[in-house]
């Protein structure tokens, strides 16, 4: 049985726009038909494989699903923006239409000032599979701190420490660290909440100088150089990560 999705989400995963409220604006216009008929609510669900939607007289189509790792760099925002530079930035230089490079959304994030491992793609259930409580996939971060590190302490972040998000206390699951040179460690944690490395650490009186992630599950950065874009196939994907 198809999935019915909202003629919201299917307009944006055409890639026909780049920002939703122009989306929602052109369907709350008139500018859109499924099978022939204007709909004005951008909610109104459908069988996307059983129907035509137009804009004006222009027929959209379905959009093969992407996959792309992305080794972003420091500086560079994982979410769109007109005003600074974002991942979306090194996706100019992918042979791909407009349309297919508007579809691509990044799965998680990295902070700004944070490089490294990410996945880009269009596919709208990816992020479920792998936000998912229960698939618990492990994040690898190399991290230079700004103090040695202490043995005592870290061990204290393995356990799960309290840190604060967006002004809520909460209690870090156990993650594994290992020191390899006395300012340097590797991270592996299985939550993704914002900043939370770099709290961590900060909760140990230490402070992360660089962070990199390195891998996803079982994608690994290899020797994909910063801001280098590598595409991959759905079957590595659900293979390194294990689904």
């Amino acid at each position: 049985m198809s999935k019915k999705i909202s003629l919201k989400q299917f307009l944006m995963k055409s890639g026909k726009f780049s920002r939703v409220q122009d989306c929602i604006e052109a369907i709350r216009n008139g500018n859109v038909a499924v099978n022939n008929e204007i709909i004005v609510n951008p909610n109104y669900f459908f069988n996307p494989k059983k129907s035509l939607v137009k804009i004006g007289n222009e027929k959209i189509r379905k959009i093969p699903k992407l996959y792309f790792l992305v080794n972003k760099p420091s500086g560079y925002l994982s979410q769109k923006a007109e005003s600074e530079k974002t991942i979306y930035d090194l996706l100019k230089k992918l042979n791909i239409s407009k349309e297919e490079a508007q579809s691509l959304f990044a799965v998680g994030r990295l902070d700004k000032d944070t490089e490294g491992l990410m996945i880009v793609t269009n596919d709208g259930r990816l992020p479920d599979k792998i936000m998912q409580p229960g698939n618990e996939i492990g994040k690898k971060y190399y991290a230079i701190l700004e103090k040695p590190a202490d043995r005592s302490r870290i061990k204290l972040l393995e356990k799960g420490v309290k840190i604060e998000i967006d002004g809520e206390t909460c209690t870090t699951k156990p993650c594994k660290i290992k020191i390899v040179k006395e300012k340097e460690v590797y991270i592996s944690v299985i939550e993704g909440k914002k900043r939370q490395i770099r709290k961590m650490f900060e909760s140990i009186g230490n402070k992360v100088a660089y962070l990199k992630r390195v891998s996803i599950g079982g994608l690994q950065l290899g020797n994909l150089k910063v801001g280098e874009i590598r595409e991959v196939s759905k079957e590595e994907i659900m293979e390194k990560l294990e689904f």
